[in-house]
């Protein structure tokens, strides 16, 4: 340039323009690159596990192994100040983050804050809680995780999967593939879910899922219209698609094996595995199927409504119990009863000491009766309280069962709560009282007058050969909504469907040869039949002898 210095300078307009035009040329890539902030995608987030574990520290107080560790997580670019609190229990890590003009998902950000949570967790040996705070158009805008939720699907000690680097990679995988399942406990006589429900989160490029199951049978359903595929005990079906494992398997026979795996392998275009993962479900001999803690299984909600928030403690501790309908049969609408019996508050997190109960209400027989819930549970709750004073539930804990009672209750409840814990159950009519007047509440602001009784409704059951009413209310009904949504008494009850209340009605006839005839009808709220079928009981036989549709 200076050698064509004379050059330049006959054409001075000249140089001056083109100088101009690369300024604003430049100046207008550059600008918006700078304004328009990039954030990782699902598919591009990564860990290093060797970085990461030079970083590994005992305390929380460790302030520049943690930053770093901060520094090296996902997100690290859009971070801002970060707090430890050093001075008593709970130790905790808050860490703050800026997403103004970031276009990303909320659940993608609650996925990975949960994943960085876990890893702080692996490797910070005395951190308690983590709490990330989401600057933007954000909502929720602060995540807060808990040590003792977190670890609630994990197998081992989260410290243990950081003893080495091997270790932390093995846990950085598992972070990656993930399956949400829920309910943590199945039983058959649960109407709200046909079964356990495993749905396959990958952070990473897959084709399909392959789902296997030793016994039991999968399937698919669609809740807004009850339909369910056949049971199989192998499927194949997209990414992300949600499948349902029941302990009856296609033949109709029962699962009593202790334990029931299901495997879920992911892959490619070709048809290559990419990963497995391994559920597992317990039979506990009775009733109950109960999802075992493993890595990479992400079991039922570890944050209840995360965006619900309330301002009084009693109002929080009854949403808190209604969060947890998912576990009963479904009803017209939820309640709850419980007692307060102490609480602590600790660093912006309140622990509740409670006596809870939930039922859900529905019509049987033209009563309001309670249709599924529990007795009285010695239950602990913490909330995390935010500055305007906000409760968000973060934790939710019962009681074992069977023989671990006595000693489940002796860990979750102070010593001076115990004697009193231990004779929960003389509360239950307290607890049905205001679960009653919930329902009554109910009633009233639909325009409905009924009876209200938690007590149960007397139900007459059908006067038929013993073979013949097993098979029409226990194997016809496994795959047939509406026989399943017909009272297996003579009697009827009320579904609300799509906003539209209908009556299922099973009722006894005898037909003009003598044998017995069993209708099961669906009728809408002006009295229109909208299907019926009728079976004739030949011996230990039903056999169908017409259906209506309207």
């Amino acid at each position: 340039m200076i050698k064509m210095a004379g050059f330049f300078k006959s054409r001075r307009r000249l140089a001056l323009a083109a100088g101009l035009f690369c300024l604003v040329v430049s100046g207008g890539v550059l600008l918006t690159n700078g304004l328009t902030r990039q954030a990782p995608s699902a598919n591009t987030i990564s860990y290093n596990a060797e970085t990461l574990f030079q970083y590994k520290t005992a305390y929380v107080g460790d302030n520049s192994r943690v930053v770093n560790l901060i520094s090296n997580l996902p997100y690290a670019d859009l971070r801002r100040e970060v707090s430890l609190q050093t001075e008593s229990i709970p130790y905790g890590v808050t860490v703050d983050y800026d997403f103004s003009g970031v276009d990303l998902d909320t659940r993608q950000i609650e996925s990975v804050f949960r994943d960085n949570a876990v890893i702080l967790f692996a490797l910070i040996d005395n951190a308690d809680v983590i709490t990330f705070h989401a600057k933007g158009s954000l909502q929720p805008s602060a995540y807060r995780y808990l040590r003792d939720a977190l670890q609630k699907s994990f197998d081992h000690d989260l410290r243990e999967y950081a003893k080495d680097v091997t270790a932390l990679e093995t846990l950085l995988r598992s972070l990656a593939f993930r399956l949400h399942v829920q309910p943590e406990k199945y039983a058959l006589f649960m109407s709200s879910t046909p079964g356990i429900r495993i749905t396959p989160e990958y952070r990473g490029a897959a084709a399909k899922a392959r789902y296997s199951a030793e016994s039991g049978a999968l399937f698919t359903w669609d809740f807004s219209t009850g339909e369910m595929s056949k049971g199989l005990p192998v499927i194949e079906l997209p990414l992300g698609t949600t499948v349902y494992w029941s302990p009856l398997d296609p033949g109709g026979q029962l699962s009593v094996s202790n334990k029931n795996p299901v495997t879920v392998t992911l892959l490619d275009e070709k048809d290559q595995r990419i990963d497995e993962k391994q559920v597992t479900i317990v039979y506990d001999g009775s009733l109950f199927y109960t999802i075992e803690p493993s890595p990479g299984i992400v079991i039922g909600g570890e944050t209840l409504s995360a965006d619900q928030k309330t301002g009084d403690i009693d109002e929080a501790v009854g949403l808190a119990i209604k969060s947890q309908r998912t576990a009963y049969g479904a009803g017209e609408t939820a309640t709850e009863g419980h007692l307060v019996l102490d609480s602590e508050e600790s660093n912006g997190t309140v622990k509740v000491y409670t006596i809870a109960s939930f039922g859900a209400f529905g019509f049987e027989n033209g009563i309001f009766t309670k249709v599924s819930g529990s007795g009285a549970i010695p239950t602990v709750m913490i909330f995390s309280r935010d500055e305007n004073g906000g409760y968000s539930l973060l934790e939710y804990k019962e009681p074992q069962d069977g023989a671990g009672y006595a000693g489940s209750i002796k860990k979750m409840f102070p010593q001076k709560l115990r004697a009193r814990v231990l004779s929960s159950q003389g509360d239950y009519p307290d607890l049905v009282r205001q679960q009653e007047a919930q329902a009554s509440e109910y009633l009233k602001s639909i325009g409905r007058t009924a009876e209200v009784s938690a007590a149960h409704v007397d139900k007459k059951l059908p006067d038929i050969n013993v073979d013949a009413s097993n098979k029409l209310f226990a194997e016809y009904t496994k795959y047939d909504s509406f026989l399943n949504n017909c009272p297996y008494w003579i009697g009827d009850r009320e579904n609300i469907e799509n906003g539209v209340r209908y009556t299922y009605e099973t009722a006894q006839e005898k037909a003009g040869d003598g044998y017995s005839l069993i209708v099961f009808r669906k009728t809408g709220e002006d009295g229109t039949i909208v299907e019926e079928r009728r079976y004739k009981i030949v011996g230990g036989e039903p056999q169908l002898m017409e259906t209506s549709l309207r």
